[in-house]
């Protein structure tokens, strides 16, 4: 009877119903559009959205979804996001501060948002993650002679320590968490290529799909790692891991044309893998590659140009369509919309180009182009701003080439300023 109550436990702990979160707080932008979003697979490092809201009058929300465990997620103001780790049937009311940017700064110096968890109702795993951080940071800092030059392997336990002195930590996730932090330490301290590392963290040991540090871990040290038979028969999982971020790099390093074949090998792999968190890896890892694969279909869109006009990127199906993402400005802006103008001229209407900015950026470009008399549209992105994720846009100026029939050419393409010309010729047939 003992052992089917234990088994019973087991199977109620693996299938646990998803709970509600709850995020409330107040942001210093009223109205601004709000989501709350979580890392399912920190391979690929996929978000899924699990709720949405627009700030009011005053800059009060409220954001409430359902996870089935703790799990990183980020809180997204408009374009801006800052970071927090949710638990089950949990609650936090935060305080966000986006800060004012000047529109003449680079994109890569803007400062960073800030947030600050007033309360919550996660039996302290958000506090003690965050002070664990804060006490391992502080020993890399102040001891980083100690660690990486004498390799001085006792100051590691004298963080976890700290840690223990510091917290009464019970719960899996964060200890597994600060484990993880400090192995990623021990790596560099043992100089060995990570063996060691691997057989005492790694090795016969489960696979945290969901722990930040410990993927964050596994990305350096299974980079070019060896899978032996022996070590597969030991870890099958984890084997599988490896071997999907290899099949991973291999896509990416490979040139485009070849590209297909490993895909396929990724297909057939999936169809094999008997383990559930392999095929969802997978499944999202085919997915993006296919989003952005020559000839798959462009996010279609519907802004409004400067003079009010809705424009769609489907008006223009019949040509290559050159799109342009852009923020603030800087020297680099500058520098390339002199250089796309000159490509403008250069190719007159064989290409379309395109130039997409946010709202609060648009009085900025809209004064540039009425200043250099450039003839193509500025369309303002408005509170579209999926559109940025839908094309996952992270830097700005980011473009992408649309072939003929709003198919993805290039996902991205390289700037205006390298080798952007080269390949709108290739893709339009078109001449110097």
């Amino acid at each position: 009877m003992k052992r089917v109550l234990i088994i019973l436990f087991l199977f109620s702990f693996f299938e646990l119903p998803a709970q509600n979160v709850t995020v409330t707080g107040r942001v210093n932008r009223p109205n601004a559009s709000m989501r709350l979003m979580v890392y399912d697979d920190l391979l690929n490092m996929h978000e899924t959205m699990v709720a949405e809201t627009n700030a009011d009058a005053k800059g009060f929300f409220l954001l409430e979804g359902k996870v089935d465990q703790i799990l990183p997620a980020s809180i997204y103001v408009g374009l801006e996001s800052v970071d927090l780790v949710i638990t089950p049937g949990a609650s936090y009311e935060v305080s966000i501060t986006i800060p004012d940017v000047d529109p003449h700064a680079s994109y890569f110096d803007r400062p960073s948002p800030a947030m600050r968890v007033k309360t919550a109702t996660d039996k302290g795993v958000y506090r003690q993650l965050i002070l664990s951080e804060e006490i391992i940071d502080g020993y890399v800092l102040n001891y980083f002679d100690e660690l990486f030059r004498r390799r001085q392997l006792r100051y590691l336990d004298s963080i976890r320590a700290t840690i223990d002195a510091e917290m009464d930590i019970k719960n899996d996730y964060v200890i597994q968490h600060n484990a993880y932090k400090i192995a990623s330490i021990q790596m560099a301290l043992n100089a060995d290529g990570g063996l060691k590392v691997i057989k005492e963290y790694y090795d016969g040991k489960p696979v945290l799909y969901h722990c930040l540090a410990y993927m964050d871990l596994f990305k350096d040290l299974f980079k070019n790692y060896e899978v032996t038979e022996e070590f597969k028969s030991r870890n099958p999982k984890l084997a599988e891991l490896i071997a999907i971020y290899h099949f991973r790099g291999e896509y990416y390093n490979e040139i485009p044309r070849l590209r297909g074949a490993v895909k396929k090998k990724i297909q057939a792999f999936k169809t094999r893998s008997k383990y559930p968190e392999t095929q969802l890896i997978v499944s999202n890892m085919l997915a993006k590659f296919d989003k952005f694969a020559p000839g798959s279909p462009a996010v279609d869109f519907e802004l409004k140009d400067v003079n009010g006009s809705s424009v769609k990127l489907s008006d223009y199906k019949d040509k290559v369509v050159v799109l342009q993402f852009v923020e603030g400005t800087s020297r680099t802006v500058e520098h390339q919309f002199e250089v796309l103008a000159d490509l403008h001229h250069q190719w007159q209407d064989q290409v379309q180009l395109i130039t997409i900015t946010t709202k609060d950026q648009l009085s900025s470009h809209r004064k540039r182009f009425e200043e250099h008399r450039y003839d193509w549209p500025l369309l303002n992105l408005g509170n579209e701003i999926l559109l940025l994720e839908q094309y996952e846009v992270r830097t700005f100026p980011e473009y992408f080439i649309i072939n003929k029939g709003t198919k993805i050419g290039m996902a991205p393409a390289p700037s205006p300023d390298q080798t952007l010309d080269e390949y709108v010729r290739s893709i339009n047939k078109t001449k110097p």
